[in-house]
């Protein structure tokens, strides 16, 4: 591999027998994570200088080379900035809450023993990824802050900046300042590819590509391309695996659910025996739960729950709940959601409290309750048009436009116009704005049901026609065959009706 600005940003604060062996390493090496595992090797095998030892420790937890990270820690025990590394990092939520006080207690008892201030930087930048509570903004920007002062104090710590500004830009999204994060964010890009750092490109991106799902989808899908192509080069298979998982949910945002899905069938692949994050099952299960199948829902998140142990995330409680509603099992349904309610509260993120009042609507339509599900929903999607992720709002569409024709279905008022309903129509009108193919085909499918129930048996039928030519995506392939068999079961009604389709 040709020398990277990742590993050579370092060069200007080591000594020379740590450059010369990092040299030689690139040279050997046909890819990032080939060079991080032997210079693991190396500095395990070895006397090397401290220096060195460090920037292994660095490197290894970047990749998640547990293993690595542990002998690394093993040997250098005595080092107390080496120690901070050695705590994997596989899901944001879970590892910030489970981890935060002890990573930085670790990052403290590092810094008190004052190293050089380029390895203070990283330790404050390590801090940034452990920050909890995940939705409190200051908790973030408290270590960006005290990474700015020593950059100020030695501008040769710059290189550090593009890692900042992806912090930076996370926090901008979660604030809802979109337009000001992704500016943030290419800012990042650029000096990022000024710098060849790759790792710091890699993290500008893939924050740009989650903050565009709720902009443009289709844009966001280009970057996720893109930095496919990037962890590809990189060869890191935890990056792989990220991007996978952050695809899928571009592919669900665009309705293209079969493709999503294969996204963590690949990431499963990809790990072998290794266990994947909760977000797998998480994700897993909620695209299941948004096609209506409760079955698969409820297998995988159960299998979150298994691998998670103690841990449970407001969202996987709400999933659960979602599934177990799904498979008419109200009472545990309601248990699940309301064992969820303290955690959502105590997180402070306010799309978990949309996934509340999203699941409590589903439940309460699946009660007959449906005037009570219709004002939760309605609340579930105040909060997603607040805080759009790019998935959320179609789910809670989704419900909305079900409960709506339930409703409509019950009404005795025969002498009524034949028109699809408020809900069904922003749904529509949401995918055809957003070019969202699976979207439109979903809601054609909720579209012909309408119609089914007013006996329109030739609009449903045309509705389907019209929705097959949206897309022959491999991703909407479950939605395709869902719309070819109820066009056969139109055909059937429209003939037995002596109708003329």
């Amino acid at each position: 591999m040709k020398p990277m600005g990742t590993i050579t940003k370092y060069y200007v604060f080591i000594d020379d027998e740590s450059k010369s062996i990092l040299s030689s390493l690139m040279d050997e090496s046909s890819s990032y994570y080939g060079f991080v595992q032997q210079l693991c090797e190396v500095v395990l095998e070895n006397q090397v200088p401290t220096n060195l030892a460090y920037i292994a420790a660095v490197q290894a937890w970047w990749c998640r080379l547990e293993e690595s990270m542990k002998l690394i820690n093993e040997k250098f025990k005595d080092v107390p900035w080496i120690r901070p590394w050695v705590y994997y990092l596989g899901s944001m939520q879970r590892d910030q809450e489970l981890q935060h006080d002890t990573v930085v207690q670790s990052i403290q008892t590092a810094i008190d023993s004052m190293p050089q201030d380029w390895i203070e930087t990283e330790l404050h930048l390590l801090h940034a990824f452990f920050h909890w509570p995940l939705g409190e903004i200051p908790s973030l920007f408290e270590p960006l802050e005290k990474t700015r002062d020593l950059i100020s104090a030695n501008p040769l710590l710059s290189c550090f900046e593009p890692l900042i500004l992806a912090f930076e830009g996370l926090a901008k999204m979660r604030e809802g300042d979109r337009k000001e994060a992704l500016d943030v964010l290419r800012n990042g890009k650029n000096l990022a590819k000024k710098n060849d750092d790759a790792l710091y490109l890699y993290m500008n991106a893939i924050d740009e590509g989650n903050t565009l799902r709720s902009v443009n989808v289709q844009d966001a899908s280009v970057v996720f391309e893109e930095l496919y192509d990037l962890t590809l080069d990189l060869d890191v298979p935890y990056f792989i695996c990220e991007v996978l998982n952050d695809s899928s949910i571009v592919f669900e945002a665009l309705g293209e659910y079969d493709l999503a899905i294969s996204c963590h069938l690949e990431i499963l692949k990809t790990l072998g025996e290794l266990p994947p994050s909760e977000t797998l099952w998480a994700l897993l299960s909620r695209i299941y739960a948004t096609l209506g199948n409760g079955q698969q829902a409820l297998e995988w998140i159960n299998k979150g729950f298994e691998s998670c142990g103690e841990f449970k995330s407001p969202l996987m409680l709400t999933l659960k709940a979602w599934a177990l509603a799904l498979l008419n099992r109200i009472d545990e349904s309601e248990q699940v959601l309301d064992s969820s309610h303290e955690p959502i509260m105590k997180s402070g993120v306010e799309t978990n409290l949309c996934n509340y009042y999203h699941i409590s609507g589903v439940i309460e339509s699946k009660k007959g309750s449906l005037m009570i599900a219709l004002d939760s929903l309605e609340q579930a999607w105040e909060i997603a048009e607040r805080h759009p992720t790019g998935t959320n709002q179609t789910r809670v569409l989704l419900d909305l436009a079900r409960a709506e024709i339930l409703i409509d279905k019950q009404s005795t008022d025969t002498s009524k116009v034949v028109v699809p309903g408020r809900w069904l129509s922003k749904l529509e009108a949401l995918a055809v704005e957003r070019d969202l193919p699976g979207v439109r085909m979903y809601a054609a499918l909720l579209k012909s049901e309408f119609y089914q129930n007013h006996s329109q048996f030739i609009n449903a039928h045309a509705t389907l026609a019209d929705a097959l030519n949206i897309s022959d995506s491999l991703g909407v392939a479950t939605l395709r065959k869902r719309i070819a068999a109820r066009i056969q079961e139109i055909d059937q009604r429209i003939k037995d009706a002596g109708l003329v389709s």
